[in-house]
């Protein structure tokens, strides 16, 4: 459901890649057409001013859209594959972004085949991988994400806004910033530590577009943020698609 055909790299200071378009643009449509109401989300104050519907915040509503909606649930049958897992590693080894999780995922494969051996024994363990996705949305007016660099568990993040052409004005802002501490000895950060604005040098911005995915990799400094909104439409939302793969 998501091409890479045409998708292009930089590599400082760590990998981040942007595919357009990224879906059939009749896909595209259904899915947002069908995008969850924000009366379901749930808020995030704690790194800025987002709202969140996925399998850990307001699971209940998220399997409900997934339920009510056809298009929802082949995409998240999609996500959940294997397949995806392993097309999104191939693409990134294409691109010389090698993570050496193949292994990983074979001891997977062999985890499952000796478990249908073996019922009721005690099973080795694996380190898997595992995908999953979240719907976000954040205010024009103010919505936020602080710089960070992303959760220890996660492997790779995907970014898919959610909106139609001529939809979003630049001047709102929106896009996804690669950013570097000001005092670089505070670069390093495995563990996701947040930063404020001001902290921060911003490198380059990704615009908010439509029908295109930005990827990226969780390195030691893959700092990211989305800076302060300036819309005065509180109707007016930022609405995303976010797909990670994480190691378990």
């Amino acid at each position: 459901m998501l091409k890479f055909e045409n998708i292009r790299f930089d590599y400082e200071p760590y990998p981040i890649g942007i595919a357009r378009p990224t879906m059939d643009p009749d896909l595209y449509e259904e899915l947002i057409d069908t995008f969850p109401d924000d009366s379901v989300f749930v808020s995030k104050e704690y790194h800025g001013v987002k709202l969140s519907l996925s399998q850990l915040n307001n699971g209940r509503g998220y399997y409900a859209h997934l339920r009510h909606n056809p298009a929802w649930r082949r995409f998240y049958d999609y996500i959940k594959s294997e397949t995806f897992i392993s097309n999104t590693l191939a693409m990134l080894k294409s691109q010389n972004v090698d993570l050496g999780l193949d292994r990983q995922l074979l001891g997977q494969r062999l985890a499952k085949r000796v478990k249908a051996l073996r019922r009721g024994s005690p099973q080795p363990h694996f380190p898997t991988l595992k995908s999953r996705f979240e719907f976000s949305s954040m205010p024009v007016t103010g919505g936020s994400i602080r710089p960070h660099t992303d959760a220890t568990s996660k492997v790779v993040t995907l970014v898919i806004p959610m909106l139609r052409e001529g939809e979003w004005r630049a001047e709102f802002g929106g896009g996804t910033s690669v950013v570097m501490p000001k005092d670089r000895t505070r670069a390093f950060n495995l563990v996701n530590g947040y930063m404020d604005f001001d902290e921060v040098d911003c490198l380059r911005t990704y615009p908010f577009e439509p029908n295109q995915c930005l990827v990226f990799v969780k390195t030691y400094n893959s700092w990211h943020a989305v800076w302060p909104m300036t819309g005065n439409d509180p109707s007016v939302l930022r609405r995303t698609l976010t797909i990670n793969i994480e190691s378990s």
